[in-house]
């Protein structure tokens, strides 16, 4: 069969969202697509040295906000009766491109943070819409804001032809209202009608991706007092200032670490794009440990997003896993050197590859205090005493999530 001739070029034509199947599927995309840039930012934040400094704050604060972007996400899709998944091809392999973005959108690398990074591929993820008036798009979108405005459109469209209860009354009964996001800002909206669900869409658009005003909004566009705005405060640190009436967008604080706004910080000599199959010894297993607790940590999410058994799988398993296993685990890492011989302030070094591997929490566990008591032994005193120091919390942690559990995941 010979192949089909063009005679003209491909248009991509938007199909807006007219039935309850489009509208579980674009929101699966959400969640996707949230997703995908939280290994890219947690990645650049473990590789800060100093977890103090104005640049890890900067990039900690977002990555709270994405984690409650991916939230709102799910509870929008628990709302219309459909659970998110965290497995399989849904979650991204880096580098990668931005899922479901025009051209492939930005390619997105796991490296250490550097103002060039935030320019090149942070900014270029969170690029807000050029005016207010840029039209929905859903699949192969331009700017994040207008895929969401996709999103909206199909809620108030199958709101008007069905009515809001039929819409509504597929409820899972999985929404979280339960999880305290003020570190970063946000709030977390349980969606039960289409007001909340355009406040649940409203908070991820106007807080992070697709934020359009490239400035502060004029007196009386925003509640004074209602934001938080990020930036140096009297004590000299970076964080959020209580009480001032705006926050900067996702693209306006990774701008103020392109601009020198606020100061690179140090960072270790991480080697982008880690992996697993490329490292050998304790390094490829320390590497894989990385994995499972990071896969542990997907099937954690999914069962906290989309069954009814939530609060041991996301306070017991989740939050202390994203919290302080893959930090600890990736600044080893990122402070282990890719040759026994080569100096690590130097590199290149290993760093974390968040690809999840499947294993059950009792196997992680196992796989964590073998580690611990086995340190390689060709690095060092100081680092063997780094490795001990690590792995003794982490594999600590890993037992008491075990426990709460009470079962093997």
């Amino acid at each position: 069969m010979s192949p089909i001739q063009l005679s003209h070029p491909l248009h991509k034509r938007y199909m807006p969202i007219r039935h309850l199947v489009d509208l579980q599927t674009h929101l699966q995309w959400a969640v996707s697509l949230e997703l995908s840039t939280i290994p890219p930012y947690l990645c650049a934040l473990y590789s800060v040295q100093d977890a103090a400094a104005a640049g890890a704050a900067l990039v900690r604060g977002v990555v709270i906000e994405e984690m409650l972007h991916m939230m709102l996400a799910s509870n929008l899709m628990n709302s219309v009766g459909a659970s998110p998944k965290l497995s399989g091809d849904l979650v991204p392999k880096y580098p990668t491109y931005l899922p479901h973005h025009a051209a492939g959108g930005p390619y997105v690398q796991l490296q250490p943070l550097s103002p060039a990074l935030a320019s090149s591929t942070f900014m270029a993820i969170e690029q807000p819409e050029a005016t207010p008036h840029a039209p929905p798009e859903g699949d192969f979108f331009q700017t994040i804001g207008q895929f969401y405005k996709a999103i909206e459109l199909g809620f108030r469209t199958l709101a008007a032809e069905h009515g809001e209860e039929w819409l509504f009354s597929h409820d899972t009964g999985c929404q979280r209202g339960d999880t305290y996001f003020g570190g970063g800002g946000g709030h977390l909206v349980v969606v039960r009608d289409l007001a909340s669900a355009l406040r649940a869409l409203q908070e991820i658009t106007e807080q992070g991706e697709g934020a359009t005003w490239p400035q502060a909004p004029l007196p009386g566009e925003e509640p004074a007092g209602g934001y938080e705005h990020y930036g140096l405060r009297l004590d000299g640190t970076y964080g959020p200032i209580l009480g001032t009436p705006w926050e900067l967008s996702h693209y306006g604080k990774f701008k103020q670490l392109a601009d020198g706004t606020v100061a690179a910080p140090a960072v270790y000599p991480m080697q982008a794009n880690p992996d697993t199959a490329a490292l050998s010894g304790q390094p490829r297993e320390l590497s894989a440990l990385c994995d499972e607790c990071y896969g542990l940590l997907l099937r954690a999410l999914e069962k906290a997003l989309g069954t009814r058994r939530g609060e041991i799988d996301f306070f017991g398993i989740a939050v202390p896993v994203m919290q302080f296993v893959l930090p600890q685990l990736s600044a080893l890492l990122m402070q282990t050197s890719l040759m026994p011989e080569a100096d690590p302030s130097l590199g290149p070094n290993c760093g974390p590859s968040f690809e999840p591997r499947e294993a059950p929490l009792a196997a992680i566990v196992g796989h964590a205090e073998a580690l611990l008591a086995a340190p390689p032994d060709d690095r060092g005193d100081s680092y063997t005493a780094l490795w001990v120091n690590t792995l003794a919390p982490v594999a600590a942690t890993l037992r008491h999530a075990a426990a709460l559990a009470g079962a093997v995941l």
